[in-house]
């Protein structure tokens, strides 16, 4: 069981270091966790590692949820990268701390490609050795991950469901062809992921030998035009889409695209998806997330009309708590000694929260939103109360961070919440919120019986850049990068000097052990 800990929540593609190229990678890891620890905080929490399309950058809508996206990888090192050509694609993306990532896509890529022909030309028998070796042990995801990647780039992108009939419909003497034509790209892409995962495997045994751990996310469902979609079209229901039910924010409910699992084939099938995305996560992480966890009890969905009314599947409260409870205790013994999180939130029915406590799996406590709803006055929970089965927090990927939330609010809720923390001495519900009065709202929330406690880094450090904002399309989402490289920041007498607050801050809490 997970001893009681802290960590930060924080995106891969956030973290910058003078090593990355234009946006964080896997080696980065080692660094970042070096100074998680440095304020006490153990857990990296990270978004989903997903490859998405050259024009998809929400890491929830994925064209793989196995394949790791070639984009983190880090290239420094790699056969074929020497230093002239790694500078010349330092000089084409430049230093900014925004950069597009069309620009990063190409550079990395040319590179990867330049090291898969160099590692070719090489032939070490030692390499090729361990890269049978892992398509072998992979076989399960990589094959026809590879092949579905050599396609899109064949058919300039276009989705599987309008490749030619015998391709998209998978008959086999058609992939057969496609296996002999395509052999060269399908090795590449292979090979991409074993580098990928060769650095992963570095980094959690970084993370291991430093006790910290490293925290993933298992996106709900991989999108339509997907590997697994397309290798698996009999367990997904292609004529209807995921999304939210309709609430205050979004009365039409929320359309996310994402294809309907076919529930009961894949009930049928012994949940083998599913168990395998699971057993692929515990390679990779110490802490998995399952990302909209209602969604396994209950999944809302829409058919082809636009004005039509969504539907939950199952429709009954009695199936949908069944069907939850029996997706969930398939995945529990794939994941080994990971932990899994559950993210419960939205609109979410009580008895979900009832049905994780019974198997075992914390929810999660975002400390703006709970409260006692329905009741006079609607008073905030104080995180003293919450439960020790629960990840406590500030917020998510897509939330505003707590300053700006502070910031929104009236002050009288400023007040309740202020109160429900018992910090009335020593924050003033009428002013901004500084750091002491940041730091006296974080060792509340620390100090909860909760087990974990993550933080996003914003809240950690009171910037104002958001992850994403849910329900728009923009490029300042999912592209925000911390203000500092990692080496700076640990020059930096002002961030060290807050790195020591956190760090006490989570040794008071007995979060953190020096």
């Amino acid at each position: 069981m997970l001893t009681r800990s802290a960590g930060i929540l924080i995106p891969l593609f956030s973290i910058r270091t003078r090593a990355s190229l234009g946006r964080g990678e896997i080696l980065d890891l080692a660094p970042m966790m070096d100074f998680a620890l440095s304020m006490g905080h153990r857990a990296v929490q990270l978004l989903p590692l997903d490859e998405t399309g050259p024009d998809d950058l929400s890491p929830y809508s994925a064209m793989s949820v196995m394949a790791i996206d070639p984009m983190y990888i880090s290239v420094g090192g790699l056969a074929g990268v020497g230093r002239v050509v790694l500078r010349r694609a330092r000089a084409a993306v430049g230093k900014g701390r925004f950069v597009p990532r069309s620009i990063i896509r190409r550079e990395k890529f040319a590179l990867l490609e330049r090291a898969y022909r160099a590692s070719r030309a090489r032939g070490g028998r030692g390499e090729a050795a361990q890269l049978d070796g892992f398509i072998e042990a992979n076989s399960y995801w990589i094959r026809d991950y590879a092949m579905f990647r050599a396609l899109k780039e064949r058919f300039n992108w276009s989705s599987w469901e309008t490749w030619p009939a015998q391709i998209a419909q998978r008959d086999p003497a058609a992939l057969a062809a496609v296996r002999r034509e395509l052999a060269e790209p399908i090795e590449m892409y292979g090979y991409w992921q074993f580098i990928a995962h060769r650095q992963w495997s570095q980094m959690r045994a970084y993370a291991s030998a430093h006790g910290g751990l490293i925290g993933g996310d298992l996106a709900f469902s991989p999108r339509r035009d997907s590997a697994e979609v397309w290798a698996n079209q009999d367990e997904f229901d292609l004529s209807r889409t995921v999304g939210a039910p309709p609430d205050g924010f979004n009365p039409k409910g929320q359309r996310w695209g994402l294809p309907l699992p076919n529930w009961n084939q894949m009930r049928a099938h012994g949940f083998k998806l599913l168990r395998a995305r699971a057993r692929h996560a515990r390679l990779l992480y110490d802490l998995i997330r399952i990302d909209h966890v209602v969604g396994l009890y209950r999944t809302f969905n829409f058919g082809s009309d636009p004005d039509a009314a969504g539907t939950f599947t199952p429709a009954d409260e009695a199936d949908q708590r069944l069907q939850g409870e029996e997706v969930i205790r398939a995945i529990q013994p794939e994941v080994g000694a990971a932990e899994l999180i559950a993210e419960d939130l939205g609109t979410v029915p009580p008895w979900v929260r009832e049905s994780l406590t019974g198997l075992g799996v914390p929810g999660y406590k975002v400390m703006q939103w709970e409260r006692n709803w329905g009741q006079a006055g609607e008073s905030f929970v104080s995180p003293a109360a919450y439960p020790e089965l629960s990840l406590a927090t500030t917020g998510t990927h897509d939330t505003e961070p707590l300053s700006a939330w502070w910031r929104e609010q009236p002050v009288a809720e400023r007040e309740k919440f202020v109160r429900a923390l018992g910090l009335e001495s020593r924050v003033n519900p009428g002013s901004i919120l500084g750091e002491a009065a940041r730091d006296a709202i974080l060792a509340a929330l620390y100090a909860a019986p909760s087990r974990l406690v993550i933080i996003p880094i914003q809240d950690l450090f009171g910037w104002s850049a958001r992850i994403n904002r849910p329900g728009t399309i923009s490029d300042s989402n999912w592209t925000c990068r911390i203000p500092l490289t990692l080496e700076r920041m640990r020059r930096s007498r002002a961030i060290q000097s807050r790195v020591a607050k956190l760090r006490e801050i989570a040794i008071r809490s007995g979060r953190f052990s020096s």
